[in-house]
């Protein structure tokens, strides 16, 4: 396989995805949905989105977390390589000492699962209708239009990585994470990276 990256739809696919190794998605029992130990960023769009909508959140959070006006902390700022442009902002982080990392975000619940994620399928909608995009695309990150798996990252190299090691043989991480993939070049530009994977 070469060592190129892929370009898809005006976006570069790191070449390191198309490596196959012995890897399964994590679960989240096992990482105690580690990489919701800090806030994200997420445009501003969106967290409109989610304040019109609080009332389909609410009910899946903690009470003392219901407040949208608690939801979301600092200032917006300019994020360039976010695909809506424009301006983002993070959502709060708040302690929990039940967490292996005594904090998480906001919309974490005790169950370890996204508030937002839960509200979505609650209504029938997407899982991801209310999540973060960058959440949604992790361990993938986006930058400058290029897909990279974050491996040197710190949520990673401390249990965030979204995979574990496997006895099965070895799979390609593009499939591995075929999801966050797709939520990106959608199902089409999905299909044809396999096509140029397999050519490869």
């Amino acid at each position: 396989m070469s060592n190129q990256d892929l370009v898809i739809n005006d976006i570069q696919i790191d070449a390191s995805l198309l490596e196959a190794r012995a890897l399964r998605r994590c679960r989240t029992e096992e990482c105690q949905s580690h990489c919701c130990t800090g806030g994200v960023y997420i445009s501003t769009r969106q967290a409109d989105d989610i304040r019109a909508h609080a009332h389909l959140i609410q009910p899946h959070l903690p009470e003392e977390r219901r407040n949208p006006a608690l939801w979301f902390d600092g200032e917006a700022e300019p994020d360039d390589d976010h695909p809506e442009g424009g301006l983002v902002i993070s959502t709060r982080v708040v302690d929990d000492p039940t967490h292996p990392a005594g904090q998480t975000c906001i919309f974490l619940r005790p169950d370890r699962r996204c508030a937002l994620q839960v509200a979505g399928l609650a209504v029938g909608e997407h899982p991801w209708r209310f999540k973060p995009f960058y959440c949604a695309l992790h361990p993938l990150v986006y930058v400058e239009k290029r897909l990279v798996l974050s491996e040197d990252s710190e949520i990673y190299l401390e249990g965030g990585s979204c995979s574990r090691p496997s006895e099965a043989a070895p799979v390609p991480l593009y499939k591995l994470f075929d999801r966050e993939l797709k939520l990106v070049l959608g199902e089409d530009g999905y299909a044809e990276l396999e096509c140029l994977a397999a050519s490869g």
